[in-house]
């Protein structure tokens, strides 16, 4: 016979909403009456069912992952949503990993190529879920805020904002930034450069720019304007910005792009110039998407921790979830690592 909530309800001597909340770790529940609870489930070894707690508790137990990503190709020449991607991939594996652990059901909702705020509004509004995981790093802060005044709770992936009041897991873009130009810097660098991505309509990349400005203060290295030129993560962008940095009278030796795609088309460029990739130039990416160590590529660049990243935000919204009247905002950045390779002309080939 299988044992119900009902039966842990009768043997502990209390209603089933009492055990709900012992079994959901409510903290108003007296001390002794959860040991009655916990003692009756022992006794009758009984295992929760997930799909019947959540009719009580008026959960359904299931999260959704709602990823938008923007452009039309995530490629070697832009963006598409590839669900092979390391970024989807290390993504997806923390986030399941922590909703089998936790017995909730995951759902997955995806929206590429134009970006449309209110499009993205409209689908995490409209479903019946318990809690939402955002990854889209092209929202603005006040789509943000918009989103987290429904009743919803909600934690960020891989976007940050200034707003004390919003949950959110990023990498640490600034501080990753600053690492690059420490390294360089190391090397012997005095005169480096930086291929942005839009720092206008991406957080990160913002923030990418500021740390590599407050790291190029701290080493007193010059920066003039024409050192810094704007790309849009795409692979074209960062071919057009090196032609640009190479065609100074007082070129960069090293190169920062914020993201990989256009380290490489910066790459390519330096090849058709002549220039060999970690002695004339030095190259660093962020990201270490597969291309960056496929031949004829070895670069050099940030590698972001997607799976603790997805797994610190995951069990955030389930605590958030069953926490709804006492819980505190949190933020967390996560660290990077540098991977070295031959683009800087570092000691590892």
């Amino acid at each position: 016979m299988n044992i119900t909530i009902y039966d842990v309800a009768q043997k502990a001597g209390v209603s089933i909403s009492t055990v709900s909340r012992v079994l959901n770790n409510n903290p108003n529940v007296l001390e002794d009456t959860r040991q009655k609870v916990l003692k009756a489930i022992e006794d009758l070894q009984f295992k929760p069912n997930p799909i019947a707690r959540g009719l009580v508790v008026k959960q359904t137990n299931l999260i959704e992952v709602f990823f938008s990503w923007a452009g039309p190709v995530f490629s070697m020449e832009g963006y598409q949503f590839n669900l092979q991607s390391a970024w989807y991939v290390g993504l997806l594996n923390g986030i399941n990993d922590v909703v089998q652990e936790k017995q909730y059901g995951l759902l997955i909702n995806t929206i590429s190529g134009v970006f449309d705020p209110q499009e993205v509004y409209r689908k995490v509004s409209s479903k019946a879920v318990d809690g939402v995981l955002l990854v889209s790093p092209y929202l603005e802060e006040k789509d943000v805020l918009r989103m987290m005044n429904q009743r919803i709770p909600m934690v960020l992936i891989g976007y940050r904002t200034t707003d004390p009041s919003v949950d959110y897991v990023d990498s640490d873009n600034r501080g990753a930034a600053v690492q690059v130009v420490d390294y360089l810097a190391g090397l012997g660098h005095k005169k480096i450069a930086c291929i942005t991505g839009q720092v206008k309509t991406s957080r990160n990349a913002a923030d990418r720019l500021e740390g590599f400005k407050e790291a190029c203060a701290k080493h007193k290295l010059p920066l003039p304007e024409n050192y810094l030129v704007e790309g849009d993560f795409l692979k074209t962008s960062g071919s057009a910005a090196m032609r640009k940095l190479m065609a100074l009278p007082d070129r960069p030796t090293a190169v920062f792009a914020s993201n990989d795609l256009m380290a490489l088309g910066a790459w390519d460029v330096a090849q058709e110039m002549g220039l060999t990739v970690g002695k004339d130039v030095a190259l660093v990416g962020f990201d270490d998407i597969a291309e960056a160590n496929t031949p004829p590529y070895s670069l050099t660049t940030v590698r972001q921790d997607y799976r603790t990243m997805s797994v610190e935000a995951t069990r955030m919204l389930i605590e958030k979830i069953n926490r709804p009247d006492n819980w505190k905002p949190r933020q967390m950045l996560v660290p990077t690592q540098l991977a070295e390779r031959q683009s800087s002309g570092s000691k590892k080939k």
